[in-house]
């Protein structure tokens, strides 16, 4: 069975291979995510998932990172299905955690120092870095790869290592072994070919 690739073209247009190589290369916790493109409306960003069991377990983590959850109050204004908002009014509206629509996600925060966008998803807690250098949230950068192995020290620390979600490697733009085995690996010298008389 051939695993679904985005192509050299795509992966390599905005950093070098070999940037990106040793970058995969020294990450435990963090993957690298290579934009879909288009009309996705997405960026490059380094994101690691978390997994957690239920609702005390979410909000023992989410305390471990410094944050605390807000709570949505019954009578919070919530947008209206179908219904078009003008962008600053659809703005106050607060973002619900699906599994727990009283809790508020808690989205551009600051962990350990660094900013950090959280979203809780699917019993995980994704964690992604990305426009530490100029707020620029859709390219990363060699800052952004630093905090993310200032991050892992923390992870560490919190004993993390074994609630890593591994789902996040399903996806095709996420430059996992599983995906992208040949980004790991030893670099090859290829040598030119020599021409014979």
């Amino acid at each position: 069975m051939q695993i679904e690739k985005l192509s050299d073209n795509w992966l390599f247009v905005r950093h070098a291979q070999r940037t990106i190589r040793a970058w995969l290369r020294q990450l435990r916790y963090f993957y690298f995510k290579r934009a879909w493109g288009g009309h996705a409306n997405d960026g490059d960003e380094f994101q690691v998932a978390f997994s957690f069991t239920d609702r005390q377990d979410l909000i023992n983590k989410v305390g471990q990172l410094g944050l605390t959850l807000n709570t949505i109050h019954e009578d919070f204004p919530k947008p209206a299905i179908g219904q078009p908002y003008p962008a600053d009014e659809y703005n106050k509206f607060k973002n619900e955690i699906k599994q727990f629509t009283d809790i508020e996600q808690p989205g551009h925060s600051i962990i350990f120092g660094h900013k950090a966008f959280i979203w809780v998803q699917d019993h995980s807690i994704h964690i992604s870095i990305s426009g530490t250098r100029d707020d620029n949230r859709y390219e990363v950068t060699e800052d952004d790869f630093n905090v993310c192995i200032q991050l892992e020290k923390q992870f560490d620390n919190l004993g993390w290592a074994k609630t890593i979600d591994k789902s996040l490697e399903e996806s095709i733009c996420c430059l996992s072994q599983t995906k992208y085995p040949e980004l790991y690996g030893e670099e090859t010298t290829v040598l030119p070919k020599l021409n014979r008389l």
